[in-house]
């Protein structure tokens, strides 16, 4: 079992959690899930967790004091009384691996792979989102680790339509699209950041060697570390012609 009192990460050493761990009497594997679909929320209260975990008001008020107890939530106040917050040990919490390490040779076929995942997004005008930096950090930059953990990488993104209001009238179609074909997006803040979401889910691509960060939030604690940004290179910050391209939806397998 592991213990209650979870404490922050070192980023160097990216959070990692044994599958067979329970947090109170929730599987670990479990918390991590429902912990991830609130974290898409600015606040939730105890119907949410119901709906996010499938679980009956008991159980919910249970999982709400675990939640508390590790320090991934904490309670509103004053008008937002009865309402909860996920914390930022629980946006590395959501992210944490329980994954096996993998060898050097992985890391890099994944990476490389990674990269031409980004230069997908870049180049494919179905995208509502581009991707303008990768920063690698963690594990992976430890040469003399024949094997490593997740592959720690964070991504800035910035809409490739300046104009806010068109990118919100173009994430509505997006996500109307979406329910069209029998996929629905729940949460107000999920629902208006899907134009980053979408890209992010496509760039991580169901991968569990990669952890993927936003760096737009976590710029602060992760440019204090040993870090190294991989995109754009060198040579890629020349100005080259972009090359048009017809929008094409990718296949949904990384949905």
């Amino acid at each position: 079992m592991i213990s209650p009192e979870l404490k922050l990460p070192i980023l160097e050493d990216q959070m990692r959690i044994d599958p067979s761990d329970v947090l109170g009497e929730f599987p670990v594997l479990f918390v991590r899930k429902v912990v991830r679909r609130l974290n898409n929320r600015l606040h939730w209260d105890a119907e949410a967790v119901q709906e996010s975990a499938g679980i009956g008001p008991q159980r919910a008020a249970d999982f709400i004091k675990a939640l508390q107890k590790a320090g991934l939530a904490k309670a509103n106040r004053g008008r937002d009384s009865g309402t909860w917050t996920t914390t930022q040990l629980a946006q590395s919490f959501g992210a944490a691996s329980a994954a096996k390490p993998i060898t050097r040779q992985t890391a890099e076929r994944v990476l490389q792979e990674f990269l031409e995942r980004v230069d997908q997004v870049n180049s494919n005008a179905y995208f509502l989102a581009r991707v303008t930096k990768v920063v690698l950090f963690g594990s992976y930059l430890r040469p003399e680790l024949d094997r490593v953990g997740d592959i720690d990488i964070a991504v800035e993104l910035r809409p490739k339509e300046s104009d806010y209001q068109r990118v919100r009238e173009a994430t509505e179609r997006r996500l109307a699209d979406l329910a069209d074909r029998g996929r629905r997006v729940a949460g107000l803040l999920a629902r208006e950041s899907w134009w980053r979401g979408e890209v992010l889910r496509f760039l991580k691509a169901r991968s569990r060697a990669i952890s993927l960060h936003d760096y737009g939030g976590e710029k602060e604690l992760i440019d204090a570390v040993p870090h190294q940004v991989i995109y754009p290179d060198a040579r890629q910050r020349k100005n080259k012609p972009r090359k048009k391209s017809t929008p094409t939806r990718p296949g949904e397998e990384w949905f």
